[in-house]
């Protein structure tokens, strides 16, 4: 007689160190994400928000061009048409809280422990979700939005210039001029500027815009992580966005000036500004500087979060 050999299950082979879990951890947050409806919302006004404030603004100004001297002279048609992301940038901050804080409201963030021990496999998975989800939305919405601003500026009797020093050209002779006399400017002789694509500084201050949402959100999920609130997450976040700029505007000018363009707030700015330039005409600091101060930013309010993830119970 021969001996039958039985067949031995062959084990699965080790995933390698560190990295346990992450790959099914983020399809887990991503079915997390797209299941819970103020995912949807804040999605939908992100949207709504943008786009339906670049039509208004960029036809209110077009509307207003004949009698609002001071906007004719300082007018830039790339920023009139994102003015819907200076509100978008609350949205995202209620979207990065709610990613973290939701589950501790819950109690979930206690079953999601259970199955991915590892902490920071969770804190990853969760950033790289949300930050991916709104990196797309507001990319495609920040275009959609510079599509209709300018095409509304068209349809009002806007013009585009072949380039920044054609425009520079028409405005100079108008910007030596006292306020009281710019109203007697035919609009003939300074027609409404309309951005393409192709306008220096355009297409990275879209891309840009992007980015610097996406990382307002980064930094929302770090703030949840830290205070483990919605209320207290959301209030830290707008404090931070709204409230401390106003404050530090209190401050002397030689104090407020330096340390507001250090702000995130002041940091958007200067990346998602086609001209380098503020509200009131001042130069900002480099868009690529202020996109490094930013990332440093989320990776020290990240870092802090991690670090308290790993040593408080959850």
């Amino acid at each position: 007689m021969t001996a039958v050999e039985t067949p031995v299950a062959t084990p699965p082979a080790p995933q390698p160190a560190g990295r346990a879990g992450f790959r099914l951890e983020t399809v887990s947050e991503w079915t997390k994400l797209r299941s819970i409806r103020s995912t949807w919302i804040c999605l939908a006004i992100i949207v709504v928000l943008s786009i339906g404030l670049s039509a208004l603004v960029c036809f209110a100004q077009a509307k207003h061009w004949t009698v609002a001297c001071g906007d004719r002279l300082t007018f830039d048609p790339v920023s009139a048409s994102q003015i819907g992301a200076l509100l978008s940038q609350f949205v995202v901050g209620v979207l990065g809280a709610l990613v973290i804080t939701s589950e501790y409201a819950t109690g979930l963030i206690r079953t999601t422990f259970a199955t991915v021990p590892r902490r920071t496999t969770v804190l990853g998975a969760k950033a790289l979700v949300v930050s991916v989800v709104i990196l797309v939305v507001s990319e495609i919405t920040i275009f959609i939005s510079f599509l209709v601003g300018q095409s509304v500026l068209t349809a009002m009797g806007g013009k585009v210039y072949p380039s920044a020093a054609a425009f520079e050209a028409k405005v100079a002779p108008f910007v030596g001029r006292h306020l009281s006399s710019c109203p007697t400017i035919p609009m003939s002789r300074l027609p409404i500027p309309v951005a393409n694509f192709s306008t220096p500084g355009a297409l990275r201050a879209l891309i840009l815009g992007g980015i610097y949402l996406t990382i307002l959100t980064l930094v929302a999920v770090g703030f949840g992580v830290i205070l483990r609130h919605t209320a207290g997450t959301i209030s830290l976040f707008v404090g931070v966005l709204l409230i401390l700029p106003l404050l530090i505007q209190l401050l002397p000018s030689n104090w407020s000036g330096p340390i507001a363009k250090y702000l995130p707030n002041g940091l958007g700015q200067a990346m998602t500004s086609p001209n380098g330039l503020n509200y009131d005409g001042n130069p900002l600091m480099s868009p690529w500087t202020a996109l490094v101060i930013l990332v440093i930013y989320v990776v020290v309010v990240l870092g802090v979060g991690a670090t308290l993830l790993n040593r408080r119970d959850a």
